[in-house]
Order: C-alpha cells, then structure tokens, then sequence
C-alpha cells in the first residue's frame, strides 16, 4: 500500500512512490570504515534519505525514516522566521543567523550588528558560553588573559537573529529559549510545514544552547533542504539559500566542511548538525533539485567529509581533486606517513520512478 504524509500548511504533499511499500524504505545501512595496517579499526553506520521538492523519497540508504535530531543542521529553518518578517535584511546577517561560526573576529562583528538592530547586547544571549571553534580566535583570547563570552558560542548568530526576530514580530524577548515561547512555537510549525509532518509529530528535546530541538524523520528534513535548493514562491527560503552561498565563510568557519564545500559545487547549500547529522540542497542535478539528509550513527565526525563526497558522487556531481581533498582515501599521520585507508560504502536504493 502506498504510504502519504499530510503536510500541514503546505499545498506539497510528500508521498513515497505508489509501487513502494514503508517496509521497502529500510535497506542496508552505509560505512565508512578505517583500516590501519590492513585491520578494520572502526567502522561509522550511515543512513541517508533522497528527496525532491515534492517530497518525493527518490533514494535511499538504510532507514530513510530514522526519527533522529538534526541539531544546527535546523539553523536555516531557526532563522525562517527573521527571513519572513525583515526581508530587507543584509544577507550577511542573515547567514550568521544559520550559522554554527568559529568566533573569529569577523563572525563576531556580524554577530554584533545583528544585535544592535534589536537593541540587545551580548548579556541577552541565553546560549551559553564556550572558547571559539577557531584555533587563532581560541589562542588569542588566551593570550590577552580574556574570558569567553557568549558572543563566542557557535550559535551566537542565530541567539542573536531570534532576538531581533521577537522584536519585530512583537513578541517578548525574555524566554525566547522556552518550548512555549511564541518564537518556538513559530519555528516548530516551520519544522513541519517543510519537513510534511504534522505538528503534533514533532518530537521536542533541548539543545546544547538552550533552545528547543527537534527531531524529524531523516527524509523530512532532506526535504527542508530540497525546499531550500528550490524554494518556489517562498521568497524567505531563496534568501536563506542565497545568504548561506554567498557567505560560507560565514556558515561555518576557516577548514571547516560547510565554509570549503559550498564553493566547491555551484548550487549547494549546506548545514552541519552536532553528532554526525547533515544536510544538503543541490539545485543542480541530473534529477533536479534534490535534498540530502545524512546520520552517522555513532556521531563520528570525521566519517562526515567522506559521506557527503559519496552521496555528491551518487547525485552526478562530478568530484574535482579540490573536493577529493576534503576526503582522502588514505590515513596519513604526523610525520606524513601512509599508515591506513578509508572506505565508504553506500549502497544508495533509487526508486524506479527516479531512474535517469
């Protein structure tokens, strides 16, 4: 029997193809393994969902319906509600608000911007403290004796953007991290009405920073990220995609995979997640627009970089040595020394009705 999700406030209605079954969406997991010396040392299980704009499951690997927290994979639809009531903001601003930034300088003076429109300082930030993601930004503050503050969390940008977003929503800016605060609830029907589940069916937990997480099957949030590669007639969606594509330095931060890997593939947005989530639009492929969502299990991070090549590869995307880079074949250590190799196996399942 053919299986549909409802999608609420939405005239899309994501469905899986009628000649497929829900059992017939759980098939053989990914790996990337690492071997030393000719000897498996670890392996990382992966799950990946393929969606189209539609909603449409076209491809699979492992169990596309896997219920699991996309973390700051979330921030571009964190920020929908900011990109819905100031469209005239600067896109710098408004990719530091979907940003998991490393705390250099330049991230910060962004930050700093996007607060002052709210009138609030860094003491309204309820995101917690922790040193910069960025190494010199790190070293710096140690150097001049400084302490951390909350401008130097990865999710000051997006603090800062709901900030600014309750103001000009007229809603109170005390609470804005609560699960009832009206901003929560705006960006959990947002979750929803792009993922093609029903509110009720949102699973909430708390984040690292203080705000409601929520959870969503795997191939709901590829299709937040299919809605995001092509958005439509939603005119906040294209401005997220293109002030996340025009300032990846932003997104992320110095060697890190969003900042090196957007530039790298015209059309291609992207959004790390904390323990081993991610998220890809590609407007550009020979299928289309697609959305990628991606678990690695175990929350290996190093297992991300050579996930998203083999799924770009998987979609016609054609891997240049820049982006062969981003996720050698071999283990090297200090001294520069071959001691290991990495192998990724990811059986993508393609829906007949996605066949080329």
């Amino acid at each position: 029997m053919a299986a549909e999700v409802k999608s609420a406030g939405s005239s899309r209605q994501p469905r899986y193809p009628a000649t497929m079954s829900l059992s017939e969406l759980v098939a053989t997991p990914g790996q990337v393994q690492f071997t030393r010396g000719g000897l498996n040392e670890s392996r990382h299980e992966i799950h990946v969902a393929v969606v189209d704009p539609a909603g449409w499951v076209v491809a699979s690997c492992g169990n596309a319906d896997l219920v699991t927290f996309p973390r700051s994979t979330s921030k571009p639809v964190q920020a929908l509600p900011l990109a819905r009531v100031a469209p005239d903001l600067p896109a710098d601003e408004l990719a530091i608000a979907c940003a998991s930034h490393a705390g250099t300088p330049a991230h910060l003076d962004v930050v700093r911007r996007l607060l002052a429109r709210s009138g609030s300082t860094a003491a309204d930030l309820l995101c917690g403290t922790h040193p910069p993601f960025d190494a010199q930004a790190a070293a710096e503050l140690i150097r001049t004796g400084t302490a951390p503050t909350p401008l130097d969390h990865n999710c000051s940008g997006k603090h800062a953007g709901m900030l600014l977003s309750c103001v000009l929503h007229g809603w109170p800016k005390e609470g804005y991290t609560e699960h009832d605060h009206p901003l929560q609830a705006e960006i959990r029907s947002a979750h929803a009405q792009l993922a093609g589940v029903a509110p009720e069916h949102v699973h909430a937990g708390t984040d690292g920073c203080s705000v409601p997480a929520f959870a969503l099957p795997l191939s709901g949030m590829a299709q937040v990220f299919a809605r995001l590669a092509d958005p439509g007639s939603d005119a906040a969606l294209g401005r997220i995609f293109a002030a996340m594509t025009a300032y990846p330095e932003l997104v992320a931060g110095p060697g890190r995979l969003d900042t090196t890997l957007m530039p790298l593939v015209p059309g291609l947005v992207t959004k790390m997640g904390a323990e081993g989530f991610f998220g890809l639009g590609l407007r550009d492929t020979p299928r289309g627009p697609l959305g990628v969502a991606f678990k690695i299990m175990d929350g290996g991070e190093r297992a991300r970089a050579h996930v998203a090549l083999a799924v770009l590869d998987a979609l016609g995307v054609a891997i240049t040595p820049e982006l062969r880079a981003l996720a050698p074949a071999t283990l090297r250590n200090w001294a520069d020394r071959e001691v290991g190799e990495v192998q990724v196996k990811l059986p993508l399942h393609w829906r007949p009705e996605a066949a080329l």
